[in-house]
Parts: C-alpha cells; structure tokens; sequence
C-alpha cells in the first residue's frame, strides 16, 4: 500500500469515528444580517413521544437543543408544534412550568419557560443541564400537555459531549 493510500485510509477512519461519535447530533449556525452576531446550534434527532397521542398531537415530535452566540449557552426542547401546557403558571409574556426530567435513573424536578405561541420550552437552569446532557447517556423528560395528560421524550445523549465540545470549539472561531 503505497503512503498516500495509508494517509487517506487513516483520515476516512478518523471521519467516520468523529461521525459515529456525534450521531444522532446535527450543528448549525446562523448569522443576524443587522447585527453579523453569529449564533450556532446543536440538536438532536426528532423523536416521538413514548407512547401515541391523539388529535391534535398524534404527530408530535421533539428535539432536544443547545444554542450558543460565544458568550452565552442556552439550552431548550424543541417541538413541532405550540403544545398548549397544563400546570403552567401564567406571567406577562410567558408561562413558567415545573416538571420532572430523569437523567439515566436519577429523576429530579426542572423549571421551563414555553413563551406564549412557541415551539420550544427553555430549561432556566442551563448551565447545570447542558452539563447532564453531556454526562448521562438518557433523558427523559416529561410535558404535561392539555388533552393528553404527562407526555414523555425519551432522548439519548450518545455523542452528545463530543458534540458539544465541537459547538464550543465553532463559536470560539
């Protein structure tokens, strides 16, 4: 086998390694035109709830994402439509909800913010979540939904440090 032939074996090895490492996480950015801010994305694969649901969230999905403009980390549940929440404290702009999250086997209550016709819920607690996202290897969160009762996401969290260490490294670019 000649050197250029080994050298490219090694670099498709270490490419497919780093992509079965990150599977199930996708990165993106953004830049504000008015601002040239640049922002980017993590996020994992859309799933489904644990168990069916009927009308209107028989097609509801989920994803679990972490956004950084460099200097700041956020941390957030994605869904493919406006869930109308059950037990949320209603404020000026948004509704405030406790609910359970089980990292691996331990269980432990969060507190989220769903602003009013959004899609997404952010964790207010971010720093200490992203940190479990990139420790345990599941998460299950619950979303209590009105109509369908408590609604479970079951997220694995495979990949997700090495993942996460690659959005720190692009915003710090």
């Amino acid at each position: 086998m000649s050197i250029d032939r080994f050298v490219f074996s090694v670099v498709v090895v270490i490419v497919l390694s780093m992509n079965t490492a990150m599977a199930g996480w996708n990165t993106s950015s953004s830049v504000d035109e008015m601002t040239n801010v640049a922002t980017w994305y993590l996020s994992s694969d859309e799933i489904k709830p644990t168990r069916k649901l009927d009308f209107p969230y028989n097609d509801l999905q989920s994803w679990l994402g972490i956004g950084t403009d460099g200097n700041n980390e956020w941390v957030y549940i994605g869904l493919t439509s406006d869930p109308n929440l059950e037990d949320a404290k209603a404020m000026a702009a948004y509704e405030l909800i406790k609910t359970r999250i089980k990292w691996d086997d331990k269980i432990e209550e969060v507190q989220m913010t769903h602003d009013y016709g959004s899609k997404f819920l952010h964790f207010v607690t971010d720093s200490s979540v992203i940190s479990k996202i990139g420790k345990y290897n599941t998460c299950l969160i619950e979303i209590k939904i009105y109509g369908q009762g408590s609604v479970y996401f079951r997220f694995s969290l495979d990949g997700s440090s090495k993942a996460i260490n690659k959005l720190r490294e692009s915003a710090r670019r």
